[in-house]
């Protein structure tokens, strides 16, 4: 079976390195931009009736944003959904598929592999793919559920290609036809699947005898289809993509000779990337990838690299010989994430080595075989002890980079613990400080949420964040996000904890330290209105209306109630869905006494969004306050029924255990103990500025 290279062996120790390496994904938990996927998804969450909306929608709807055709994922999150939801989404099953998926990639390409490379041991094969499998890089692929799309296309562009071998191999249109229907499958995973419509002819040129008219036809009809599928969504459905300065200042440099020599740098850090894959970031943004010029030396490294191997390959090309054809695999695979023909989001993206690594793992395997006059691996049997040596080296490489994968893929096990990992080597990234400083203050607000006041013990965690918003700013100080929650943190967090300060030390007739409490309160609230100010001097028209909204928090907790009565309506009145506002307004309306103002806009939340709580929730406490304690149950009632917040539970469990109603008691206090676990006070909220 060594000798021979046994496809049946050969397979399970492809599985059994996977999952040694891999397995433990399956302990993850959700992570970056799993928001497309998991249970608070609108669309996803509604399980097998949300397909038909699926396909007529994009995979991606924020901030004035609809963009990406990727519904065959999609369907696959509605599917889970469908059956683990009693789960509440159980991130395992979901890590599991992607493992699955990732095996059943790596055994298609084993297989395309040792036909493409039939004239050598099988070896061969399973060494490329050994290789490749552990590429640190693809880790970012496995680990994240968003990125499902891409093991998906994986799978089915490389079925395609298996299709069309097997159709120039036996003639028989059969193949063909279901390479192309594998193919667009493919497409609707992920749209990048457009760029092996470039790979399939030279497969096809260089590993079999097709007839020249034959695979020029081939190549006319799939780029025609392959297009018409690319472009339809784009033309039948409202696409609309807007890019920010911080995901790639290429979209914004109109030097076109800059443009070109920091795409060449970027190729450049590719090729770091794929030889020393070291260390791995997350999201990369401006400015972790500088815009240079041709002064730049690293620019001419890797101009001069790859105008000579793309030189190297058009030599070999009609003699068919394979480092030509890894070459041009690599540089077309490429091509998409070098920022020439459009900028990428982002930059650049360890996720977009997943293809060129197949390339670095052929190039280095081919090195081996290739370099040795007289390579043993270049027929069928091979004597047990080149194996032996063979596997020796190879687990040089392979042990050091399953170490490393192994510990990526853990890193990966949450938002948190990603973030924290990789902002050592993301200083320059100003999405990133934003997005780290921002998890942090998710950690400060649910501590704050607690029972006891723990703000004197998270203050360095409020540092921390501050110091990440600063640090953006130092990078870009026209970065609205920043300006705007560093303003959230001065007045919902400083100001506000001043204020309750002030109040308590006012209550206890302890005037000096209420003196100073109300001094630090109006400072926090000075500064607060500084970076609001800022915020909107560099986006005035924010179109969810959040900008007012905080203002307005911010002159409600200051207690100065017509100003955040206007700011309220500020906000109201650019997003009228905004429905926290119209809450936090009809609050101030009841406060000034005017009830049917206060009434009318609850109305207005409970005929908008019918599973809101707010609404109920408000008229509740309203009439607590007239006294009237049986109307405000059946408003608490409806609330608890909608899912909401553990006090309404709370409040009810003591009214019935004061009246003696034990079992009415027990009743909510369990549905208190349920919404602690389930509910998502931000789910109408629209809070979350990105």
């Amino acid at each position: 079976m060594i000798e021979q290279g046994n496809p049946t062996l050969l397979k399970w120790l492809i599985v059994i390195v996977t999952v040694i390496f891999y397995g433990n994904v399956v302990f993850n938990g959700f992570s970056l931009d799993d928001k497309y996927i998991n249970v608070n998804n609108p669309q996803t969450s509604k399980g097998v009736a949300a397909i038909p909306e699926i396909f007529t929608t994009f995979y991606a709807h924020e901030s004035g944003n609809a963009y990406g055709y990727r519904p065959l994922v999609r369907v696959t999150y509605a599917l889970e959904y469908q059956f683990t939801k009693k789960y509440v989404w159980n991130p395992a099953v979901s890590h599991f598929i992607n493992l699955l998926l990732y095996i059943l990639g790596l055994l298609i390409l084993f297989r395309v592999l040792r036909r493409l490379l039939k004239g050598y041991s099988p070896w061969i094969a399973f060494f490329i793919t050994l290789l490749y499998l552990i590429h640190p890089t693809h880790t970012e692929v496995v680990a994240s559920l968003k990125n499902r799309d891409i093991l998906l296309e994986f799978v089915f562009s490389f079925e395609a290609m298996w299709l069309f071998v097997r159709w120039v191999d036996t003639n028989k249109n059969k193949f063909v036809y279901w390479g192309i229907v594998s193919y667009i499958l493919a497409l609707l995973s992920k749209e990048t699947a457009i760029v092996h419509l470039a790979v399939f002819p030279l497969v096809l040129y260089f590993f079999t005898e097709i007839r020249t008219k034959k695979l020029l036809y081939f190549t006319g009809i799939t780029a025609l289809l392959g297009f018409a599928i690319f472009l339809a969504p784009v033309v039948l459905f409202n696409f609309e993509r807007n890019f920010r300065y911080i995901e790639n200042p290429l979209f914004y440099e109109n030097n076109f000779f800059n443009k070109l020599a920091t795409s060449f740098y970027i190729l450049g850090f590719y090729l770091k990337l794929l030889v020393v894959p070291y260390p791995l970031r997350y999201y990369y943004g401006f400015n972790m990838i500088p815009v240079t010029n041709w002064a730049n030396p690293l620019v001419w490294l890797s101009f001069l690299f790859y105008v000579g191997i793309f030189v190297a390959a058009v030599r070999n090309f009609k003699q068919k010989k394979i480092i030509s054809f890894i070459i041009l695999f690599f540089l077309v695979e490429i091509s998409m994430y070098a920022n020439i023909v459009m900028p990428v989001p982002g930059i650049v993206g360890d996720r977009f080595a997943f293809y060129t690594s197949l390339a670095f793992a052929w190039f280095v395997v081919w090195l081996f075989i290739e370099i040795p006059k007289h390579s043993v691996f270049k027929q069928q049997r091979v004597a047990v002890k080149p194996v032996t040596i063979a596997l020796a080296l190879s687990l040089l490489y392979l042990l050091p980079m399953g170490y490393w994968v192994h510990i990526r893929n853990f890193q990966w096990r949450s938002q948190y613990l990603l973030f924290n990992s990789d902002m050592p080597f993301l200083e320059n990234s100003v999405k990133a400080n934003d997005l780290w400083a921002a998890e942090i203050i998710k950690k400060v607000n649910r501590e704050l949420a607690k029972p006891v006041n723990p703000y004197h013990f998270i203050r360095r965690n409020i540092a921390a964040a501050e110091k990440r918003y600063n640090k953006a700013l130092e990078l870009d100080s026209t970065f609205y996000s920043a300006w705007l929650n560093l303003g959230s943190i001065y007045s919902k967090i400083h100001g506000n904890q001043a204020r309750i300060r002030y109040m308590a030390y006012s209550k206890r007739g302890e005037k000096e330290k209420a003196r100073k409490s109300k001094d630090e309160m109006l400072d926090y609230f000075k500064k607060a209105h500084y970076y609001f100010n800022q915020a909107l001097k560099y986006k005035p028209e924010h179109t969810s209306g959040l900008i007012y909204y905080d203002i307005a928090n911010a002159y409600e907790l200051q207690e100065i109630y017509d100003s955040a009565e206007r700011y309220y309506k500020k906000a109201i009145a650019i997003d009228s869905t905004f429905i926290i506002s119209r809450s936090k307004l009809a609050n101030i309306y009841f406060r000034e006494g005017a009830f049917q103002k206060a009434l009318d806009e609850n109305k207005i939340i409970m005929k908008m969004e019918p599973e809101a709580d707010v609404p109920y929730i408000n008229m509740g406490n309203y009439y607590v306050m007239f006294g009237d304690t049986l109307t405000a149950i059946k408003y608490y009632n409806k609330a608890i029924a909608l899912g909401t917040r553990p006090e309404a539970g709370i409040f009810l469990y003591n009214y019935y255990n004061s009246k003696g109603d034990k079992q009415k008691a027990e009743f909510y206090k369990q549905k208190a103990i349920e919404a602690k676990k389930t509910y998502n006070p931000n789910k109408f909220s629209k809070v979350d500025p990105d």
